[in-house]
Order: structure tokens, then C-alpha cells, then sequence
């Protein structure tokens, strides 16, 4: 056994040792660098008390190697010996293996499987902080193992670890003692470098990077969001190293093992290399000769998008505990640097912890995991974050609907189907696991096993530069290429994923090695594997907007699309298995085409014949017509001969909302109407208290009942042109609101002369009469309302503009019209301009008019 080198948790090993013998559950928060997941496991191994194994639970597979790798160090032992790991792919456990360390997602099936943990004396949560999904769930399940199968005798040990995460309130969630380790191996000096306004982030790193290897000693930790920043930065770097001694590890999931370990593997001497990393290597993994970190602060994160039935991966900040995790990275060995691509103002307003994945993603595979535990609604499971009740129910409607739940299932607790059981047992997504599940017995077997594959480990042909096809044809293609060639043909980037593709390919084929042989994924018909496929994705069925587009609609609703080049364009239809982008329609990463024959016979008994009236915005009518329909998609549509009324009126009163009301016909009697109505409301509100709101907003706001009434058999726009408008309005008015309007705003106002006028109700002003001024000759009282509000009189010349405008007629004939007259008397010789008009008669005619009527008088 190596000797130990001191480390800061050993100052709290003893108390450590003593509170875990006391209880069964314990938290430990210490920082990064403080030795908890190297020293632990192995003080833990050698005590009396603990007769059964030790199981270290890490939440990613690196680190899982990382961590078994470093323990087995120390014990001077290779893995398989006394220290053991397991991950999907990995499995080194030996006869005599007392430390088990294993990715969340194997303990989940192992507890799943085991309910008692028969042989395992201690669980050890490591990074918890990091709240995965898998992690949240097996501790719920393993204290509900500690509660119900063990006793005092026999005790189940939970230990819960984290670098960041709030001991005291994990300590208080659970009710366990905390034990806390303070300081690091070395101090780690800090510099926020914020990203210039003028650069990209890849180009501001590069540029640090570039400035370290100049000041500072050591190796470097870079971590990027994602593989396309890695690629640009590794490509950046290459074009302006000169020195020979530096190596370039990218480091990320879908590398390979051994290129894996290239990067976190010792340097050689007198050489320095630099990690260009993801968040992979934020925790439990030690790579030596790391002196330097550069953090860009970025993580790609995967949020579940319920509208769209699927995660959406996105580029989020960090949070300020991640920060700090990776910031730790730098001083594990020896003090170090760390640079923080934003400023020290941010770090300030960082949220302080990652948000549990629970919180944030599909609910679907959680419940399938409820479920098979037993317990489906979560209720009395004991989760840090328990999740969205009304977000479960609807997963589990999704699970019903793949046929996992039962639908009969009373009560809130849902049990699984026989298909279900068996969808538990393979360990993957509910999706994926029908539809290996489901065709295991027929000729698809291999193609789907291999869809299958590529769904849950990713790509083989996303890093490809020029690789635009959404295809999922083209990926069972390569797989094949690539296992016919004994995996010569692709190298590089891509190695890894094609390794995990085989491997996953292999085992659950072993799983369903009891089905018959069958074709190779090559000689399938694509209608097939089509018709498979929309059986555990009938929520992302696509249908094309407009012939040859490349934007689409699903049938959970929601908009997606292809790149502008993707063949797959020239189909109708498709089964969407992944996409992803921020945008409202985001890029289908992975499909496959299906015909409209295929999709209906596929899905069968979800598609619904439905009677639907809606608005043609082309046609400007109404459409009535039989709809063969799946979710939100019209497979086909029959035409009826004619609408339902009531849905017809409710559709164009909302096409008549939409554009307030201005479709209606409004008259010039039906706009004269609602001033009056309007200026009366406003001038005398008293009186007008109950009175309809005659407001646009009012008008807008109780359209259904004034309305809607009147628009039986209107199906058009067009068919607006005969609307009874004044009708509709006049309804809304009994007989005193009528005899009212008429008394205090009136429609009409008759001059001296006997000829009737329209007046005028402007908004917030006083009523207008327009008329020639010759007709208000003899006026010697100026014109008021009922309540004795003064009418403008806007006095007009023969031509018909006006000459004057005025509330006092009186003061007018007695003043400046002498001025007017003798301008007019010049300009409009024709007409009667007397010198008192108060003693004139009024008249609408010129003299030699005014002449022949006395005449003929």
C-alpha cells in the first residue's frame, strides 16, 4: 500500500469515523482538493463495523475511472482487486472487491433490482452537489432501503459528499450529523478576464491561453461548453504554437477511453499539456501537473422543453458552486491560477448553486423509475427536490400512452404493464427501451437495437464538418460500415462514440439473445423501421408546412425544421428523434422519413376523426370539414357543405375581434350613432351611469352579447357588407336611453332657414354645426342643447370653408362681420351680404335665387 500523502480531510477522519459509527447517515462537505473521494472509501474499508462493501457512487463514468483508478493506486493494486468499478460499458469487479465505485445510473438499476442491497454495508454519494437526475433518486431509494430492510443489526450507511452544495441544509434535510473539512492542498489565485466586446469567447480564450504558457508554470485546464469550442480553440491553437513540448488533450464524454486518459494521464517530463475540456472534468477527476484553469464559465445543459416534448440542449452560465468546483481544479497538487472569462461584478449575481436536473428535465424516465420502485407519485419518497406534481401526471400520461403504465392503474399510484417491467429492466430512456422491447422477436431487432444505441450515446455523424442529413438511415449506415471495417474507418473525434455505439450494441443484444435471427439493419425497408420508430415517438410526428419547406410541424404542436439542404426535405413527413437549437423552431438533429400510408396504419389508434369549423385566412371565410387527425397535425381534410352556426358565429366574432371590429360596415349614420352615444357618456355621466360602455375597448369587451347575436349565416368578410350595424347598435339602447340621446344630443339641429342639419359630437369638445352662413341670417340667439351647453357654429362660405367659428352668433353679427361681409361682397358678389343680418332673412340661395322665389311667391 502506497504511503499516504497528508491531506486536509485527514483532520477530520476520526470525528468522521466516530459519527458514522453513531449514525447511519452522514454528510461530509468538503472543498475541492480536500481528498474526501480518495481518502474516504479507503479509511471506511478498513473498520470492524463495515462487514459488506463499500459502494461509491459517482455521477459520470470519467469519474468513476478517475476515482477507481486512484483508489486502487493507493492500495497498490490494479482495478479488479479490492477496489472495483462499474459502468455501462466497464464492469472490473473481483472476488475479493470491497470498494465498488459505479456511475448513479448503475446503482439505480442495482437497487432497482435488489431492494435490500443484500452484502452492502455502506452507500457513498459522491459529488452530490452536482444533483443529477440519478444521484436525487438513489439516495431516496437507498433511505427507503435503510428504513424498511435494515435494522440496527444490519445497518444500511449512507454517506453524502459534496464540494459545494449547502451542508448545513442537507445535514438538516436529513437529519444526519455534518462533517466538514475546511481548506484546500493549495491556494489557487484568482483573475476575472471578461470577454472583450470585440471577440468571440473561443478567440479571448485562445488569447489566455497563449498568455498563460508565457507567465505562468504548469499545465493548463480549459473548460469550454462544448465540442464545437474545443475543435475551434484546439484549431486556433495549433496555427500559433511554436513550441514542441506542449501537447493538446481535448477532453469530453464521446472521446474514447484511452483518448480520455491521454488527458488526464501524468505529463512527461519537460512537457506541458493543455486540457481542452467540458464539464466532464469538473469534479472527481485529478489530472496531474494542472497548475492553470481557464473557465469560460459555460455549460451545455440539457432543459426539458415541455412544449416541444423534449430537451432542449442549450449554452447556460455556470453557477457560482461550479465556478468554485472548477476553480479548485488548479490547486490539487500544487498552487495555482485561475482565470474567469467574466468579471468579478458577474460572479457576484451568479446563482449559487446548479439547478437539480430533476427541476429541469424530462419527467418521463423518472417516471418510469417511480414506478418500477413502487411509489409513482413520489409520494413520502424523501427527494431534495421532489418533482412538478402536475409535470409528472402529464409523463405519465406520455408512459400510459406508450403502453408502460397502465391506464387502469387506480388511485394515484401507477403500476407498470408487463411492458413496462421489461422497459425497467434495460436501463434506458422509455422511449428507446419500447422500441427495443417491442421488436426484439422480429426482423428489426438489429436496427433498432442500433437506433437505439445512437439515441441514448449520441451521434456518430455530428462532428462531421459537411454532415447537414438529419438522416437516421445514413447513421445505421455508418454503424455498419464501421463494425464491417473493425472500426478502421473513423478515427479521431468520432472513435469514441463509435466504441460506445458497438458496445451498446452488444449488450442489449445479449440482453435478447433468445430472439430469433434476423435481417441485417441494411436489407430492412425503411417503412419499417419508419413505422417502429413513430410507435415510441408518436408526439413527434412532423408534417410539412408547405411542399418542399424545410419547416415543420409536430404533433405535440410545436414548430421544428431542417437545415436548408437536408434531402429529407423532399418528404412530407417525418419521425423526429432529437433536435435542438434556442430558437422558436429548433433544428431536427435526428429523423427519418415516413409515408403518410405508413404513419396512419402505425398509429392507428391515435388518430381521431374530428368535425372542425375554423377561419381560412386565405379565403376569408369560414371552413367547415371532417379532419383525420394525430395531435396537432390534419392528415386529411373532407369538406362539409356547411359550418355549425354556433361555431361559425363564435369564429368570425373572435376574425372580427382580432381586427377591432374594423370589418364591421361602418355607416356614416352607424359613426354619427356611436359620437353621440359616445360625447353624451362623457358630457353627462350621471345621466349616463348604466348606460352599455359605448368605448371601443367597451365595444370590444361585450362584442358576445351585442354582436355575436346578429351574425347568424355570416360565414365571409364579404358577407360583413349587409350587416345590420346601426341595428346592433340601436339594441343596445331601451326606449328612455333613446328618448334621451335624442333630448341632449341630438342628430339633427334646424337653421333659421328650415333646413335641417347633422351635428357634429367631436371627443372632449363641444357639438358642431356646419352650415353657409347666409342660412344663419336673422339668428338672434346662439343655438344650446337641452342642458344648455353652446353649439359651435362653423360659418362656411358659398364655397364651403369656413368664414367663422363661433359660440356667440350675437357678438359675432354685431362685430367682425361687417369685416367678413365686405370681403365676401367682392369674392361672392352673387350672394346676400346684408348689413344687419340680425334682421335678414336667412337663405341658401344666391340674390338672383333669393329674386325668383319672391317672385313666384
Amino acid at each position: 500500500m502506497q504511503t499516504p500523502s497528508p491531506l486536509p480531510i485527514d483532520q477530520v477522519i476520526d470525528p468522521l469515523l466516530q459519527s458514522a459509527l453513531m449514525n447511519q447517515t452522514l454528510v461530509v462537505q468538503a472543498p475541492p482538493g480536500a481528498g474526501k473521494t480518495t481518502r474516504i472509501p479507503l479509511v471506511l474499508q478498513d473498520q470492524p463495523w463495515i462487514d459488506g462493501k463499500i459502494i461509491l457512487i459517482q455521477p459520470r463514468r470519467l469519474a468513476v475511472l478517475g476515482a477507481a483508478s486512484r483508489l486502487a493506486f493507493n492500495l497498490s493494486e490494479p482495478i479488479g482487486e479490492r477496489v472495483g468499478l462499474r459502468t455501462r460499458f466497464d464492469n472490473q469487479v473481483g472476488a475479493n472487491c470491497k470498494i465498488e465505485v459505479m456511475t448513479d445510473g448503475i446503482f439505480l438499476n442495482q437497487i432497482q433490482n435488489d431492494a435490500e442491497l443484500a452484502g452492502v454495508s455502506m452507500v457513498i454519494f459522491d459529488e452530490f452537489h452536482e444533483r443529477s437526475v440519478n444521484m436525487d433518486l438513489g439516495l431516496a431509494f437507498a433511505l427507503e432501503t435503510q428504513a424498511a430492510f435494515r435494522d440496527r443489526n444490519h445497518p444500511l450507511r449512507l454517506l453524502v459528499m459534496s464540494a459545494t452544495l449547502n451542508g448545513d441544509h442537507l445535514s438538516q434535510w436529513l437529519e444526519a450529523p455534518l462533517i466538514q473539512s475546511r481548506g484546500r492542498s493549495y491556494e489557487v489565485t484568482t483573475h476575472y478576464r471578461p470577454l472583450p466586446g470585440n471577440l468571440f469567447i473561443e478567440q479571448h480564450i485562445t488569447n489566455l491561453i497563449m498568455t498563460s504558457l508565457q507567465h505562468d508554470e504548469g499545465s493548463l485546464l480549459v473548460f469550454l461548453p462544448g465540442m464545437k469550442q474545443i475543435r475551434i480553440v484546439q484549431q486556433q491553437l495549433e496555427a500559433r504554437l511554436t513550441a514542441d513540448n506542449i501537447d493538446i488533450c481535448p477532453l469530453h464524454a464521446s472521446l474514447s477511453a484511452q483518448q480520455q486518459q491521454r488527458a488526464i494521464q501524468p505529463d512527461a517530463p519537460d512537457r506541458r499539456k493543455i486540457v481542452l475540456a467540458t464539464n466532464v472534468a469538473e469534479t472527481s477527476v485529478t489530472i496531474d501537473g494542472i497548475r492553470v484553469v481557464i473557465d469560460s464559465g459555460l455549460v451545455r445543459a440539457a432543459h426539458y422543453d415541455e412544449r416541444r416534448g423534449m430537451d432542449n440542449l442549450m449554452t447556460v452560465p455556470i453557477s457560482a458552486a461550479s465556478a468554485e468546483q472548477r476553480r479548485g481544479r488548479a490547486g490539487r497538487t500544487q498552487p495555482g491560477v485561475c482565470y474567469r472569462v467574466w468579471s468579478e461584478t458577474e460572479h457576484q449575481s451568479k446563482k449559487p448553486y446548479t439547478d437539480a436536473e430533476i427541476a429541469v428535465s424530462d419527467l418521463a424516465p423518472v417516471a418510469l423509475q417511480l414506478a418500477a420502485w413502487g411509489n409513482s407519485d413520489a409520494k413520502d419518497l424523501k427527494l431534495l427536490d421532489p418533482p412538478d406534481a402536475q409535470q409528472l401526471q402529464r409523463a405519465q400520461e406520455f408512459l400510459a400512452q406508450l403502453g408502460i403504465l397502465n391506464n387502469n392503474s387506480t388511485g394515484a399510484n401507477k403500476t407498470l404493464t408487463n411492458l413496462g417491467t421489461q422497459v425497467a429492466r434495460l436501463g434506458l430512456p422509455p422511449r428507446i427501451g419500447c422500441l427495443v422491447w417491442q421488436h426484439r422477436h422480429s426482423e428489426l431487432k438489429n436496427a433498432t437495437v442500433n437506433c437505439a444505441a445512437i439515441l441514448s450515446e449520441g451521434d456518430p455523424l455530428r462532428l462531421e464538418r459537411d454532415q447537414q442529413q438529419a438522416d437516421i438511415l445514413l447513421r445505421l449506415d455508418a454503424l455498419a460500415a464501421d463494425s464491417r471495417a473493425a472500426h478502421a474507418t473513423h478515427q479521431g473525434s468520432n472513435k469514441g462514440t463509435f466504441r460506445r455505439l458497438h458496445a451498446l450494441q452488444r449488450q442489449l443484444l445479449n440482453r435478447l439473445r433468445h430472439s430469433p435471427r434476423d435481417k441485417d439493419s441494411a436489407t430492412i425497408k425503411s417503412s419499417e423501421l419508419a413505422a417502429a420508430l413513430a410507435h415510441s415517438f408518436p408526439d413527434r410526428i412532423a408534417q410539412q408546412r408547405q411542399p418542399n419547406s424545410s419547416r415543420y410541424l409536430m404533433s405535440n404542436g410545436k414548430g421544428v425544421q431542417l437545415t436548408p439542404q437536408d434531402p429529407l426535405r423532399q418528404h412530407p413527413y417525418l419521425v423526429v428523434m432529437d433536435c435542438d437549437g434556442p430558437s422558436r423552431e429548433p433544428t431536427i438533429r435526428l429523423a427519418c422519413a415516413i409515408s403518410l400510408n405508413t404513419l396512419t396504419q402505425a398509429l392507428n389508434d391515435q388518430i381521431e376523426m374530428q368535425p372542425v369549423v375554423y377561419w381560412d385566412y386565405e379565403k376569408k371565410s369560414v371552413v367547415a370539414e371532417t379532419q383525420t387527425r394525430l395531435g396537432a397535425l390534419a392528415l386529411k381534410q373532407t369538406p362539409l357543405s356547411q359550418p355549425w352556426p354556433e361555431a361559425a358565429q363564435q369564429i368570425m366574432l373572435n376574425v372580427i375581434l382580432e381586427n377591432d371590429l374594423n370589418d364591421l360596415p361602418w355607416s356614416d349614420d352607424a359613426l354619427r350613432l356611436l359620437s353621440r352615444l359616445r360625447w353624451l357618456q362623457q358630457h353627462n355621466p350621471a345621466a349616463t351611469g348604466g348606460w352599455h360602455d359605448f368605448s371601443a375597448q367597451g365595444l370590444k369587451d361585450s362584442a358576445e352579447s351585442w354582436l355575436q347575436p346578429f351574425l347568424t349565416s355570416v360565414y365571409r368578410i364579404a358577407d360583413l357588407k349587409s350587416f345590420p350595424l346601426l341595428s346592433a347598435l340601436n339594441c343596445l339602447l331601451n326606449h328612455e336611453q333613446k328618448k334621451l340621446l335624442d333630448l341632449q344630443a341630438p342628430e339633427f339641429w334646424t337653421l333659421p332657414t328650415g333646413n335641417s342639419k347633422k351635428v357634429d359630437y367631436p371627443a372632449g369638445k363641444a357639438p358642431v354645426i356646419r352650415a353657409r352662413m347666409t342660412e344663419f341670417y336673422g339668428l338672434s340667439q346662439h343655438p344650446t342643447l337641452a342642458d344648455g351647453t353652446a353649439i359651435t357654429l362653423e360659418l362656411l362660405s358659398p364655397a364651403q370653408r369656413p368664414l367663422q367659428i363661433t359660440q356667440d352668433i350675437v357678438g359675432f353679427w354685431q362685430g367682425s362681420y361687417q369685416a367678413v361681409a365686405k370681403e365676401m361682397r367682392g369674392r361672392y358678389p352673387k350672394h346676400f351680404w346684408p348689413e344687419d343680418p340680425l334682421t335678414a332673412a336667412p337663405t341658401a340661395r344666391t340674390k338672383k335665387g333669393m329674386t325668383r322665389n319672391d317672385e313666384n311667391t
